[in-house]
């Protein structure tokens, strides 16, 4: 028999066992097992041992695939319960006072703006400036000796040339220092849950006129 025919109906075979993704499963192992065996050499036929060691392989094959299949379930499973998980504690969100991290705030037609930060050492000078969406400075301030903890800054929706701003959401860039060593500030926000919103992106919580995602929620008020 020729060794060329062999390897090439073998080759075949393999191609079309593999089918358009180019991978093997155990279907398509056990179909490139069996034409072997259709086209091995009857002169030089396989030894019982490679054999019984290309089954074990393919009892292998089968193992890691079915593994792999009840772990993929299992995933979904998890991400199902947990997604189910959010949306009910999300939903029992709305009306409470949470705090949210996060730099964003939104104006009001009247009043101030509050927003807070959280140091955790000694500032000798802390930076706030507010900008739009765009990028552009609207107001600056800078805060002197403030120890380590939580504080609170109030905005009056005005530029520092005393103009009033349009109502929408900004972010506050927080910069401080002790001397000319930079320190860490944390930005959050507290508020009341005034609509919980299912999206694409996951849940999102309306507080303060501003969106922020579930997983933004530092800590929930009784």
């Amino acid at each position: 028999m020729e060794i060329n025919g062999i390897s090439q109906a073998l080759a075949g075979n393999a191609q079309s066992a593999a089918g358009a993704n180019g991978e093997l499963g155990k279907n398509e192992f056990l179909q490139l097992l069996v034409a072997q065996l259709q086209n091995q050499d009857p002169i030089n036929p396989m030894e019982g041992t490679e054999f019984a060691t290309q089954l074990a392989q393919f009892n292998s094959v089968e193992q890691l695939i079915n593994m792999n299949s009840g772990i993929q379930n299992l995933t979904q499973m998890q991400e199902v319960m947990s997604n189910g998980l959010n949306n009910s504690l999300a939903s029992s969100l709305a009306g409470k006072s949470v705090k949210v991290l996060g730099n964003q705030i939104s104006t009001a037609e009247n009043g101030t703006t509050d927003i807070s930060f959280r140091i955790n050492r000694l500032a000798s000078d802390v930076e706030l400036t507010v900008r739009d969406l765009n990028g552009t400075v609207m107001h600056t301030d800078t805060l002197k000796n403030l120890g380590a903890g939580d504080h609170d800054w109030s905005w009056n929706g005005k530029t520092d040339d005393g103009r009033k701003v349009p109502e929408g959401v900004y972010t506050v860039e927080i910069k401080a220092k002790n001397g000319d060593q930079n320190i860490a500030a944390l930005p959050f926000m507290e508020g009341e849950v005034e609509k919980v919103r299912f999206t694409g992106e996951g849940v999102k919580l309306l507080v303060n006129g501003v969106l922020v995602s579930l997983g933004d929620v530092e800590e929930i008020g009784i």
